[in-house]
């Protein structure tokens, strides 16, 4: 009861604060916002911002599927060059138009005709995503050797990811398969000398910005230089270190997972598809649950965490979201988050019909719906989700704090609000059960806030109290989950923070907390493929593939040939070759089982059969 009134006292308190602060603080000039050296100039107020085109109907910059295809192929026969790929004579107009209760992205080409898609079944919540677009970031500087390619080169911000793919093995055979591992003909990977270009060029424009590195594939724990190259990025710097993998070398080796550790990997990013042996059936490996449960395992014994990483298929796995977000709260003193991906029709997919694609598009809207249907967390859509976008408006104003001598500026995933959502849950540790962050804490309110305190500039001390105030009066205490208090309440706030900045040497365990309350993320990322392609949303994208090219948006690697440009003029060797040399991939399909040594521990909610 006590700390039940303590925390209604301090939010009303903050409240009073505030609004008083902010009469005077409206009657003063507005501060000088600093240049930091990680900045192309000086940081940018919320009236300066810009912001990619929004709001339905709307004409927006696309390609043709086929075109694209037709000239990466041209490409490839030697009829052109690479630096074509994806120039202004492929530019088609998308229009973005609301219709029976779908937003609809239609487009036109000339040779092949129209084409269709579905980018929310939701009007409603697609429009509330674009209202709290926080716009782009600080436009790249400096960046010729990094983003020279055409339409699909980013022109805004560091991005929160930078995917390296160190080969395009894969010790599966998976269906769907955004890259068509094992399929391509040819084996691609990195050397240690790629690896030092690669981070070498990620620092070397502006603005510089801390971000997460992940290690990627094909299946990357297969690459020889897996632990050299983590060895390596540790080494220069960075410390959001991370791999994605179908966990099978984790769930056969404990030994393997400490290593991983031990070179500075900060956590795994693990392909899961469901709690249930069905839900994991068309991966095409027998025992793939046991597999996972016993990666999670070894992962946890090494002492990292696991972030589930899962395709969202419409009337194939969508019936899971539900299930994969409660096994991660009852397990999550070894889950960290959960990323929802609907599927991408490239790779293995690019050439679906359309009867197939219209079957199978899941779309962002959905899985709220689908969330809020599966669980009983109370989750609401139109309250509880936001564009990932929304977290910079609190990076710009730790940017702020960092003062304009920091040699980096915070995470900013400064995405397009179409195509990646999120809602955060508070979970109490003990009880395992889970709160929706925004019903008892208003977002909205919130950033509004945060653009106050930046608009402002009032100095460190100033603006860290604001942000104190700000953070305290946005809490609805008649909402507050049982037994959350105002200790808790501050080392969530901790949690935040640490995820976006990780000046403090106790970040790692700031990162995770200590009160009885944790803070994960849930995560909707709908990469585009040629279908709904938005060359809008590709130049700021926040997940980006380092690779032998510079940096190439994730999207237009997968989708719009780049991928099928850049890995045969670079270290490809012919798969006929390469199994002459070092003999035939072991690979898991056709229901083959893995060998695993030890029993899996880890416990699931339901009968694995369902």
């Amino acid at each position: 009861m006590h700390s039940t009134f303590s925390s209604v006292f301090f939010s009303g308190l903050a409240d009073q604060i505030w609004r008083g602060f902010q009469a005077v603080n409206r009657r003063l000039p507005q501060g000088r916002v600093p240049s930091p050296a990680w900045a192309p100039g000086r940081l940018l107020k919320s009236s300066e911002r810009s912001k990619p085109p929004l709001g339905i109907p709307r004409v927006t910059e696309s390609l043709c599927p086929k075109c694209t295809l037709e000239k990466r192929e041209a490409i490839l026969a030697g009829g052109s060059d690479a630096p074509q790929l994806n120039d202004a004579s492929e530019t088609i107009k998308a229009y973005l138009i609301e219709e029976a209760g779908r937003i609809l992205l239609r487009k036109m080409c000339d040779r092949h005709g129209p084409f269709e898609d579905v980018l929310s079944t939701d009007p409603d919540f697609f429009r509330r995503m674009e209202a709290l677009c926080e716009g782009h970031d600080l436009p790249c500087w400096g960046d010729s050797e990094v983003h020279h390619h055409n339409l699909c080169s980013v022109k805004y911000g560091r991005g929160g990811f930078l995917i390296v793919d160190l080969t395009n093995r894969c010790n599966m055979m998976c269906n769907p398969c955004f890259m068509d591992a094992n399929q391509v003909g040819h084996i691609h990977e990195l050397e240690l000398a790629d690896i030092k270009a690669i981070f070498e060029r990620a620092q070397a424009f502006k603005p510089r910005r801390e971000f997460n590195v992940l290690f990627s594939g094909g299946e990357p724990t297969l690459s020889p230089i897996f632990l050299e190259s983590v060895r390596h990025a540790r080494s220069c710097g960075f410390k959001r270190l991370h791999v994605a993998s179908n966990g099978i070398r984790f769930a056969q080796s404990e030994d393997f997972a400490r290593a991983a550790k031990d070179a500075g990997l900060h956590g795994v990013y693990l392909q899961f598809d469901g709690v249930t042996d069905q839900a994991n059936r068309h991966r095409g490996v027998g025992n793939l649950l046991d597999v996972k449960l016993q990666a999670i395992e070894n992962i946890a014994k090494a002492g990292m965490k696991t972030t589930l990483q899962s395709t969202v298929i419409n009337g194939r796995t969508s019936a899971s979201v539900g299930s994969i977000v409660e096994f991660a709260i009852q397990n999550i003193d070894k889950i960290s988050h959960v990323i929802f991906q609907p599927i991408m029709f490239s790779g293995r997919d690019e050439r679906v019909e359309d009867e197939i694609r219209y079957q199978r598009r899941y779309t962002l809207s959905q899985l709220a719906a689908d969330l809020k249907q599966q669980t009983n967390f109370g989750w609401e859509p139109m309250r509880d989700w936001v564009p990932l976008s929304a977290y910079s408006a609190l990076a710009r104003v730790l940017d702020l704090l960092r003062g304009p001598d920091a040699e980096c500026g915070s995470v900013s995933p400064a995405s397009h609000p179409d195509y990646c959502v999120t809602s955060p849950l508070v979970v109490k540790r003990d009880k395992k059960k889970a709160y929706p962050l925004f019903s008892f804490f208003n977002i909205e309110q919130f950033n509004r806030d945060l653009n106050a305190i930046l608009d402002s500039a009032r100095g460190a001390t100033l603006t860290r109290a604001q942000l104190t105030l700000a953070v305290f009066r946005n809490i609805n205490t008649r909402s507050l989950p049982p037994g959350l208090n105002l200790p808790d309440l501050i080392d969530l706030l901790r949690q935040t923070t640490a995820r976006q900045d990780s000046r403090s040497p106790q970040w790692k365990h700031e990162t995770y907390g200590k009160s009885p309350w944790y803070m994960t993320i849930i995560i909707g990322q709908f990469f585009q493929d040629l279908f709904m392609f938005d060359l809008h949303a590709i130049q700021m994208s926040a997940t980006q593939v380092g690779c032998q090219d510079g940096e190439i948006p994730f999207c237009a690697y997968n989708s719009a040939g780049w991928r099928q440009i850049v890995e045969p003029q670079n270290n490809a060797v012919a798969l006929s070759v390469w199994k002459r040399v070092h003999g035939p991939e072991r690979i898991f399909a056709k229901g083959k089982e893995v060998p695993l040594s030890s029993p899996v521990s880890l416990p699931i909610l339901i009968n694995k059969t369902n």
